[in-house]
């Protein structure tokens, strides 16, 4: 026979699950993002994943060999950061709704693995207090 403690700790424990597992689905939805930007003429293109980590750069034609370095530098810049702002509206889109206001999702994203070893270790200690 269960009781009304017993009941309630099991329904708050399978929210925490389903909760558990919409957060996991969206760091996954945020692990895919990849954003790119390429300046106006298109001789630099920047790509960076769901963490705003540059993984490509692509210097279109010969052109670019005719600008100073600091010109070339401030365009590299330039679309390396449009292409991490695409990417942080982009990761803030695919957990929309499910964290709070003020969560910083980087922080999230390392602390996950730790999260999903708390929340398994609060499942089997819930289950010991219900036998």
């Amino acid at each position: 026979m269960f009781t009304p403690l017993h009941n309630d700790m099991a329904a708050a424990l399978a929210e925490l699950r389903a909760q558990q597992a919409k957060i996991a689905d969206a760091l996954g939805r945020v692990g895919e993002v990849t954003a790119s930007a390429a300046t106006e003429d298109r001789m630099v293109t920047a790509t960076v994943d769901g963490r705003g980590r540059l993984t490509e750069i692509a210097l279109a034609g010969r052109r670019w060999r005719d600008l100073a370095p600091g010109e070339l530098a401030a365009r590299v810049v330039d679309v390396v950061t449009r292409a991490q702002d695409k990417a942080a509206e982009a990761a803030a889109s695919a957990v929309a709704g499910l964290m709070p206001e003020g969560i910083d999702l980087d922080r999230l994203r390392d602390v996950g693995p730790e999260l999903s070893t708390m929340v398994a270790e609060a499942v089997d200690e819930a289950g010991r207090w219900g036998r």
